[in-house]
């Protein structure tokens, strides 16, 4: 059984969240977008960001390629468990839950610091709704969503090609699938999210390869973690990956690492029109490749 028909959609609180980072320094909305799309975008950056202050603290210096990770995907994340009505968590514990189970995040990442300054974030999520600024400009991304899903019509068929093999191939537990794109958002960040077995993807543009490779890590997670004493006696650490994936070198960053790599091996491979029929005969494969070039 395959999944509903795809579309492009928003997340007007994932959209607010780029607002504000927009007002407070973030740059990397004009990474791979026509002109026209970054002019736009800069013709809504206020004068008076100090409102905005919260978001100014989301940047921060563990990911040299991408500063505004994880903490913005942890923002992404925490919207799921507010309610913005009335401007609080409906559900902290889960959300802490979430975070401190995540296995790419390291501890520094997710310490007092962090759980002092996301308590705030409800009020501050609030508070860009309430911005005139923000509503004229989700006016103008809800017609930029309609151009995404007219643009992309093909793309969005091929990744329901894709999709339908690996969800019977590979046991996926997600029953639908959502793909969120922000404008402002970064082009090279991509982050999924889990919500009642909803598979929710969010970037900042459409790739087949980006939307596969987020997909597939809930695949690859559960052999990782099935053969993580071999992952560890091998130690594998030259995997051409920025250095923020070994998590300061600790064994859940070995295997958070390995894992990446895994995935995009995998992803490559599927995309090439050859999607393994076992998993564990792809990891077999891929060790023995690694462990002949040491």
């Amino acid at each position: 059984m395959g999944y509903k028909r795809l579309s492009i959609s928003n997340n007007t609180a994932i959209s607010a969240i780029y607002f504000a980072l927009l007002h407070c320094g973030y740059d990397f909305y004009s990474i791979e977008h026509d002109a026209s799309t970054v002019n736009k975008l800069r013709s809504f950056i206020a004068p008076d960001s100090g409102k905005y202050s919260f978001f100014s603290e989301v940047r921060q210096n563990t990911c040299e390629v991408y500063p505004y990770w994880p903490r913005a995907a942890m923002l992404e994340t925490a919207t799921f468990y507010i309610d913005l009505s009335r401007a609080c968590f409906v559900d902290f514990d889960a959300y802490k839950s979430k975070i401190l189970s995540a296995k790419n995040i390291s501890d520094i990442e997710r310490n007092e610091t962090f759980w002092n300054w996301i308590l705030r974030f409800p009020t501050a999520l609030k508070d860009v709704f309430q911005s005139n600024c923000f509503s004229r400009y989700l006016e103008w991304e809800n017609t930029w969503i309609e151009d995404q899903n007219k643009k992309h019509q093909t793309n969005l068929r091929k990744i329901e090609d894709i999709l339908v093999p690996c969800k019977e191939r590979f046991h996926s537990p997600f029953q639908s699938i959502q793909v969120v794109l922000n404008p402002i958002k970064c082009t090279y960040s991509a982050d999924y999210h889990l919500k009642d077995e909803t598979f929710i993807f969010c970037s900042g543009a459409l790739s087949e390869e980006s939307v596969i490779h987020e997909f597939i890590h809930h695949s690859v997670h559960p052999v990782i973690e099935n053969r993580k004493d071999e992952i560890l006696r091998f130690n594998f650490v030259n995997l051409d990956l920025d250095a923020s994936y070994y998590l300061n070198g600790s064994e859940a960053g070995k295997l958070n690492a390995f894992e990446e790599y895994m995935v995009r091996k995998f992803t490559d491979k599927i995309l090439s029109g050859d999607v393994p029929e076992n998993l564990d005969a792809f990891f077999d494969r891929e060790i023995m490749n690694l462990r002949t070039l040491r």
